[in-house]
């Protein structure tokens, strides 16, 4: 573990864990985030009791509609509409337009990240209500929120009790941008906390503050700057200068992760990836580094998906990971969130090669996200990152969900 990291965390968290428990009242929405034992998703809650997959590179809210019942039409030729077709998931066809009833009705396109399967249907509104922070307002219900009405075979294979799909894009109709209205107070802005798991985790919209016992979590953040990629608009990209083992470099081209001209290439994230996945002339050279940094170590036969496997014991250690951003922040990955607990003496490092043609360079998958605040900031293009709560003895599961 390194002890830099380790003294930051302490610090940043002792400052501030004697502050007041109590805070001013705020619409913070909130909600906890539970893992899913059968699908590699997580999950939370809307309009009570009904459960929402978290994908963040998601252009709108997915909701299994299968009664038959009508629903209010957004016009062919609104502005809405229009989004639509901006932020239309670059895996499907163009979507075809509807008439109901006579009328042109908006329709828009899903993209199932699992089946990998594109389904179109009719682009509609509703009500909606999540949780909030402020006990005078300890739900609060927001009309006209904008979602796609998809049948449920489209998510067949979506856990029993899971409805739909609520994406987080930087977009104007990702979930967490429409139930952010200015009027009430919130920021642009969510922030969430995947647990590593069966314990629960957290999802805010709309600010802090983050209630981790009787701190602010704000305080255990540092931000780097989000970027955009006019060619995926749906994803949020990080400007990583380089990948560390052991604290030395690994060496790679210099234009390693930049975009092409087609607009592939880039470091994202994704809450459909389970392991950060690297392209292939920066797996080989980053797994070559990490081999030679853990020799001493016994090897054992891989785990698929999983391909550099070893014997754990009591004491077993491994080098740390650091991604360094172009602004000099450093993301600290921990043997934690870098290896991946088979039995109780197999660990594998979590990290796959995506192949010579992946689409990114880098995909920051969950597991590496897990048991660490992230906060996407999207009105200031900032990201926020804590170091892993198991460093200052807390998880996801201790944040403040409820008034």
């Amino acid at each position: 573990m390194d002890k830099y990291c380790l003294l930051l965390c302490l610090l940043l968290f002792s400052s501030y864990s004697h502050v007041s428990a109590y805070y001013p009242s705020k619409n913070t929405l909130v909600s906890s985030v539970t893992k899913n034992p059968i699908l590699p998703i997580f999950t939370f809650t809307l309009n009570t009791n009904e459960e929402y997959f978290i994908h963040i590179a998601g252009p709108y809210l997915v909701r299994s509609c299968n009664d038959g019942l009508p629903r209010p039409i957004i016009p062919c030729g609104s502005s809405t509409c229009a989004l639509t077709r901006r932020v239309s998931p670059h895996q499907c066809p163009p979507t075809q337009n509807a008439i109901i009833n006579g009328r042109c009705a908006c329709q828009a396109t899903a993209f199932e990240p699992f089946q990998r399967l594109c389904n179109s249907n009719q682009y509609t509104y509703g009500d909606f209500s999540m949780s909030s922070l402020n006990p005078r307002s300890p739900s609060l219900t927001f009309n006209n929120v904008k979602y796609l009405c998809i049948p449920k075979p489209f998510l067949i294979d979506f856990p029993p009790g899971v409805l739909g799909l609520a994406g987080l894009s930087p977009t104007a109709l990702a979930t967490w941008n429409q139930l952010t209205p200015p009027r009430l107070g919130l920021e642009k802005k969510f922030a969430l906390c995947l647990p590593s798991d069966t314990n629960k985790g957290a999802i805010f919209f709309g600010g802090g503050p983050y209630k981790l016992g009787n701190t602010d979590a704000r305080s255990m953040l540092t931000y780097t700057q989000l970027i955009k990629n006019p060619r995926r608009l749906n994803n949020y990209f990080l400007r990583l200068k380089g990948i560390f083992v052991n604290g030395e470099k690994i060496l790679l081209a210099q234009n390693a992760f930049g975009f092409d001209g087609k607009g592939d290439g880039g470091v994202t994230l994704s809450t459909v990836t389970p392991f950060t996945t690297l392209r292939s002339d920066i797996y080989e050279v980053f797994t070559k580094a990490f081999s030679k940094a853990t020799s001493d170590i016994p090897r054992v036969n891989s785990t698929t998906p999983l391909e550099f496997c070893f014997k754990s014991t009591e004491h077993f250690q491994v080098p740390q990971i650091d991604m360094k951003f172009a602004d000099g922040k450093i993301w600290k990955v921990i043997a934690a969130n870098s290896m991946k607990k088979i039995t109780d003496d197999v660990a594998c490092l979590a990290f796959l090669n995506g192949g010579d043609a992946a689409a990114q360079a880098v995909v920051i998958g969950m597991h590496q996200m897990e048991n660490t605040l992230l906060e996407f900031d999207v009105g200031r293009s900032a990201f926020g990152f804590s170091c892993s709560l198991g460093l200052v003895n807390a998880s996801c599961g201790d944040f403040q969900t409820k008034p």
